[in-house]
């Protein structure tokens, strides 16, 4: 089983201003083609798998419809852990990140998200600080979400955090946007100045290879694209494998 130690922080510190993160729809029975292996062999460096759990205040309808897929199917708790688990088997040369929602992630379910084999944990709606230090102790890095004006307790979590840190691109939910807000630029700046030392990754809205282009020359360190990825995983394999590939071509070339 893939740790934080040879797993997450290999592949961040390997992959430094550089990264691709990408959102796995975990136990979606309409995007069968979506796995680990397939994520891995075109370009991911870090798989964001998205479980499904608790209230997704912060997606899209399409990211939500597939959280819902997921749940009536029963990929939720252990037995997403359980799945997750075996999807990541053979995989070494990504990491992935469980992303889900749980407002007060105790030790019972951090327990739950190592066994799976991640190597970091993103829950949006719980307290990012707190869930840095509870992640740790349970041999997790806590991946700190900050929103599109990050507040004082959100840089303060981002200051500790181990692997990467989430920056919102936009206000609102999950879903496309036309464009990359120039004003993230000068956010990201401001986070190195306040002690950030952790990449930042821009999400939220991103999609195309020109996103991804705006959003490095903006001083991010890499990208998280969600929505997109879901889309392209309902469309089938060929539209799945196109895209990761694409967004990989766009972050080397940028």
């Amino acid at each position: 089983m893939r740790t934080l130690a040879n797993g997450l922080g290999t592949v961040v510190r390997s992959r430094a201003g550089r990264l691709l993160v990408c959102y796995l729809p975990h136990g979606d029975p309409a995007t069968p083609d979506a796995t680990a292996r397939l994520y891995a062999d075109h370009g991911v460096d870090v798989l964001e798998v998205g479980v499904a759990g608790g209230h997704a205040l912060l997606d899209g309808p399409v990211v939500s419809a597939s959280m819902e897929r997921a749940t009536a199917a029963g990929c939720t708790g252990t037995a997403a852990a359980e799945r997750l688990a075996a999807d990541l088997g053979d995989v070494d040369d990504s990491a992935a990140v469980w992303m889900s929602y749980q407002e007060e992630p105790g030790a019972a379910y951090l327990d739950v998200v190592a066994s799976s084999g991640a190597g970091g944990v993103l829950l949006p709606d719980a307290d990012q600080l707190a869930l840095v230090d509870t992640a740790a102790a349970a041999g997790l890095a806590g991946v700190p979400f900050l929103s599109h004006a990050p507040t004082e307790a959100e840089v303060a979590a981002a200051r500790r955090a181990e692997g990467y840190v989430m920056l919102a691109a936009a206000d609102g939910v999950t879903g496309h946007r036309d464009h990359v807000a120039p004003g993230n630029a000068a956010t990201i700046a401001r986070l190195r100045e306040q002690g950030v030392t952790a990449p930042v990754l821009l999400g939220f809205g991103l999609s195309t290879g020109d996103h991804v282009r705006a959003a490095l020359a903006m001083g991010a360190d890499g990208v998280i694209v969600g929505s997109a990825c879901v889309r392209a995983a309902e469309a089938g394999r060929g539209a799945l494998v196109s895209l990761l590939s694409s967004l990989r071509t766009a972050v080397d070339g940028a």
